[in-house]
C-alpha cells in the first residue's frame, strides 16, 4: 500500500513522464523476450548452432541474406500481427489525466509505441526499428527510408532469393536496426530522435520527472544507462518494473512483476 501511495503522489506531482522499456514490455503482448525462456536470440542459436553474435551482424547479413531476411521478416510479421497490451493504454491515460509532458525510450524494434498511439516525435528507438530500411553498403548512401513491405512479403521473396533493394545505391537493403558488431548502421534517424529527447530534457530541467522503467534487464544496458542519467542528473523518481531484475536504491521503487500486471495494479489504485 505504501508503495502504491508513493507512486500515486509521484504521478500527481510530476511534470513529465519518461517511459523506458526493454524486451520485457512486449512479453504481455505475446512476444518472446530475447534472453529468457523461449527468447528470440535463443531460438537463433539453437537453429544455427552459432552464437547470436555470429549470426545477427552486418557481415553475416551479407554472407547469408536468405537466412537473415527470414529472421527479420518473421519478426516483422509477428510485430504486425501483435496488439500492444493494455499497459500502453494505461500509460497514455496517465499522460492525459495528469497533463504530463512525456518521452518514450525503448530498445525494442517492434514499433509498438507508435502502434499504441504515442506521438512519433516523442519516441526514441535506441536500437533502431524494423519500420525503416537502409543500404547494406552505407558508404554508397546514408539514405534511410520507410519500409512498405510486409513481413509476409519479405518471407515469400526471401524464399525465392529476392531481397529488398536500396532505391539510391541499388544494392541490397537491410533493416535500420543496430545489430551486434555493427559498424554499418546508419544513425541519422537515431540522432534526430536523440536530439528531440535532449530538447525534452531541456524544457523539463528543474521540473519533476517520473520514470517508469519496464522490462529492461541488466544484460543490455542501453535503457538502464538512460534511467541512471535521469536519476543522477535530473533527480527523477524511478519506478523499475521487472519480474526478476527489479532492485533499485531507495527512495526509488522496484516492483517484482511483469509490466501489464504492475501497471494495472497501480492504475486501479490511483483511480
Amino acid at each position: 500500500m505504501n508503495t502504491l501511495a508513493t507512486i500515486k503522489t509521484w504521478l500527481e506531482n510530476a511534470d513529465a513522464l519518461v517511459i523506458n522499456t526493454g524486451a520485457g514490455m512486449g512479453v504481455d503482448s505475446g512476444l518472446a523476450d530475447y534472453r529468457g525462456n523461449g527468447g528470440q536470440w535463443g531460438q537463433v542459436e539453437s537453429e544455427t548452432d552459432q552464437s547470436v553474435f555470429e549470426v545477427v551482424n552486418p557481415k553475416a547479413f551479407l554472407d547469408n541474406p536468405t537466412y537473415s531476411w527470414r529472421v527479420f521478416g518473421q519478426r516483422m510479421k509477428e510485430y504486425a500481427e501483435t496488439k500492444p497490451h493494455n499497459g500502453f493504454a494505461i500509460l497514455r491515460n496517465w499522460i492525459d489525466t495528469y497533463q504530463l509532458d512525456y518521452f518514450c525510450l525503448t530498445s525494442n524494434i517492434d514499433g509498438h509505441f507508435q502502434k499504441a498511439g504515442f506521438a512519433e516525435e516523442n519516441i526514441r528507438e535506441l536500437h533502431g526499428t524494423l519500420a525503416y530500411f537502409q543500404s547494406s553498403r552505407p558508404h554508397l548512401t546514408k539514405e534511410v527510408w520507410k519500409n512498405e513491405l510486409t513481413g509476409n512479403e519479405i518471407l515469400e521473396n526471401a524464399a525465392k532469393g529476392i531481397f529488398p533493394t536500396c532505391p539510391v545505391s541499388k544494392v541490397m537493403a537491410r533493416p535500420n536496426v543496430y545489430m551486434f558488431r555493427d559498424d554499418t548502421y546508419i544513425d541519422t534517424r537515431s540522432k534526430a530522435q536523440e536530439n528531440k529527447f535532449k530538447l525534452f530534457l531541456e524544457r523539463n530541467k528543474g521540473k519533476n520527472i517520473l520514470v517508469f522503467e519496464i522490462g529492461s534487464g541488466p544484460h543490455v544496458q542501453t535503457i538502464r544507462v538512460k534511467t541512471r542519467l535521469l536519476r543522477t542528473e535530473y533527480n527523477a523518481n524511478i519506478v523499475r518494473i521487472n519480474p526478476k531484475d527489479y532492485t533499485i536504491k531507495a527512495p526509488n521503487i522496484g516492483i517484482a512483476k511483469g509490466g501489464l500486471e504492475a501497471l494495472t495494479e497501480i492504475d486501479n489504485y490511483v483511480k
